[in-house]
């Protein structure tokens, strides 16, 4: 494989200049970041340039005997991230060109090599020839290592432990003396990739997915990325470490499922994201029978590798098992597949889906809490009627928990049908917290149990559950848009707007976020803003130009109130059409400054249980009509005077 590499040493290809000892390049004199498998790669592909490097060769040479790894895998997304920092690719490749199924090969020509000395680009350390394993710890210390843990690499190197010293690798202590904690506090489980060749089969890879990101949130002391934020990275190979750092973790879950037949096989590896580090892999191959077992056992192992201080009540509820049809299973995550895809069309499909799982295992209750879950969402889309909508859900909640007492899921959707329509404010704080208790990562728990202090006027803890439930969903728009919302009601409107305009950088497509943001220029005093901020929501929505000349000389003349009155007089709102929103009705009215007519349609709300209804306490576009009897008397029947603000 050529003659080795003799440090210290640079060598010189294209813009690159990439120092043999520091694991260093620099392209322009700009240094650029280079983890220690790619280097081992590309310094394994120099010395050997123009001649084609096996696969089996890179893998002797990236791993020891007797480490456990997925190596085809490991070595094709090592080669991946050597691709990105160069910014080569495979179809057309400028430096590393890929014999399918066999290696790799350099073919950029080397413009020359150079002694460290000689070279002003890089400093070196040092000057000699080194051993493999103290360039090992000239490269730790460089990338900021501390001396306690470059010691202990050298220990464990010499004593031929590569794998424990990524499982046992830790935080030093600090410059006050002190030790920190685990080095693992949070992590994400990216969308497990599906290998088979039929895209069909995709639906069970994003459930294999959703089950592991539920099973590790059920550990208090880890935080867990929720699922709408993981699986915006399907398909997207980016670098770790920028997915981490978009996420805000300290470690990455990634795999893959392969299915064939009733056979499963799952590979999953966990990365230290800063290092992008692999600090353990391993493949599983189990009957579709006993997938579940098989799920809970990664997550278990995973716990153990981050090193987590489990309470003894985490280890027995990760050892909890939900035994399960076969055919139930799989229709219950055919369902899952279309619930996350949250249209109505969707959502209807899933309870097809959900109500099959039941009728093939009627013991199985994370169907009837997904079931029950659907029927509030569409009762929500008014795509069914909220009263039969809720009695469904009730019913379905009741037999989950009989069956499964400790299920967190099913608690949080006890909790939001008792808020949003039952009006049992005690009840559902009750149940919010149980689900949060049992599962702290669960976003839905989360949020539901800010909704339910925003109800009660408790401002302070609900902006600090809706910053919590961000934190586990960090780009999820719902989410993003509830703590908008949040701060909006906590009357924290500096922190309002600089959300409101994060969610629209996350999404500019949003048309609701630009209609959030206009509520709080109203609730502001920011007139002329709300307007064109207003103006500009209609016209996402497809108004004609006819339609938003009328609506701009209503505003030219009396700001916001000019603005709704036009509007009113274009939609004419009816209280007998099923079809109109109530809520947004009433909102609309209170900018015309038409409260009499607000005050009619908040009646319909409460009747038909219109979302929002529950924040009429704190909600600052009502703020006018708080010493209206008549408003006064709604919120005396909900149970909310003694919350309003």
């Amino acid at each position: 494989m050529g003659s080795p590499v003799r440090n210290p040493e640079t060598v010189h290809f294209a813009d690159y200049i990439l120092d043999l000892e520091t694991a260093e390049l620099r392209r322009n004199g700009t240094r650029i970041v280079l983890q220690d498998q790619p280097f081992q790669i590309l310094t394994t592909l120099i010395e050997s340039q123009g001649r084609l490097v096996t696969r089996e060769e890179l893998i002797k040479k990236l791993w020891p005997s007797g480490t456990f790894v997925d190596f085809e895998q490991s070595l094709t997304r090592a080669v991946g991230r050597l691709r990105e920092t160069l910014g080569d690719t495979a179809e057309q490749p400028q430096f590393i060109e890929t014999f399918p199924r066999k290696g790799y090969r350099f073919i950029a020509p080397i413009t020359s090599r150079t002694k460290a000395a000689e070279s002003a680009a890089i400093p070196m350390v040092g000057a000699g020839a080194r051993s493999e394993m103290e360039r090992v710890a000239e490269r730790s210390k460089h990338r900021h290592r501390s001396l306690t843990a470059a010691l202990a690499s050298l220990f464990l190197l010499a004593a031929g432990l590569v794998l424990v010293i990524s499982i046992l690798g830790r935080r030093t202590k600090s410059s006050t003396g002190t030790t920190s904690q685990p080095a693992i506090q949070s992590l994400a489980v990216l969308p497990l990739e599906n290998l088979s060749a039929d895209p069909s089969q995709d639906y069970f890879a994003d459930g294999m997915t959703d089950q592991l990101i539920t099973d590790l949130g059920q550990i208090s002391t880890l935080r867990v990325i929720s699922r709408t934020s993981a699986m915006q990275y399907r398909g997207i190979h980016k670098p770790l470490p920028q997915i981490a750092r978009a996420l805000n973790v300290d470690a990455i879950v990634e795999g893959t499922v392969l299915r064939s037949g009733d056979q499963v096989r799952i590979t999953a590896q966990l990365i230290e994201a800063n290092g992008d580090k692999q600090l353990w892999a391993q493949s599983y191959q189990r009957d579709l029978a006993n997938v579940l077992e098989l799920q809970k056992e990664i997550a278990n192992t995973i716990a153990t590798q981050v090193k987590m201080k489990l309470a003894p009540g985490e280890h027995l509820r990760l050892g909890v098992e939900r035994p399960v049809n076969t055919k139930a299973y799989e229709s219950y995550l055919r369902g899952e597949y279309y619930l996350n895809r949250f249209t109505p069309d969707s959502l209807t499909k899933a309870t097809d889906y959900f109500r099959q799982a039941i009728v093939k295992d009627s013991s199985y209750a994370p169907a009837y809490t997904k079931l029950a879950g659907t029927y509030l969402m569409l009762g929500n889309m008014d795509v069914m009627p909220k009263k039969e909508s809720h009695h469904n859900a009730t019913a379905l909640i009741d037999t989950a928990l009989r069956l499964d007492p400790s299920f967190a899921a099913a608690h949080a959707v006890r909790g939001w049908s008792l808020l949003q329509y039952d009006l049992d404010f005690t009840r559902a704080g009750v149940e919010f917290k149980r689900a949060v208790e049992l599962n702290p990562n669960n976003v839905e728990a989360r949020q539901g149990l800010g909704e339910y202090y925003l109800t009660l006027g408790q401002l302070q803890q609900a902006v600090q559950e809706m910053e919590k439930a961000r934190e586990l969903d960090p780009l999820a728009s719902i989410v993003n848009a509830a703590l908008c919302k949040t701060f909006t009601l906590a009357r924290r409107y500096d922190e309002a707007l600089a959300q409101c305009q994060a969610n629209l950088d996350l999404d500019p497509a949003a048309v609701g976020a630009i209609a959030d943001l206009g509520k709080l220029y109203v609730a502001n005093g920011m007139d002329a803003k709300a307007v064109s901020t207003f103006m500009r929501f209609f016209e996402k929505c497809g108004y004609s130009r006819a339609r938003l000349d009328a609506l701009q000389i209503g505003a030219t003349k009396s700001g916001v109130k000019g603005l709704f009155q036009a509007w009113l007089r274009q939609e004419r709102p009816d209280l007998n059409n099923s079809a109109e929103n109530p809520m947004i009705t009433a909102e609309v009215y209170i900018y015309a400054q038409d409260d009499g007519a607000a005050i009619i349609w908040l009646e319909k709300a409460v009747k038909t249980r219109s979302f929002g209804i529950t924040l009429l306490g704190v909600d600052p576009i009502f703020d006018k009509l708080r010493s209206d009897p008549h408003f006064m008397s709604i919120l005396t029947r909900m149970g909310l005077t003694r919350f309003d603000s």
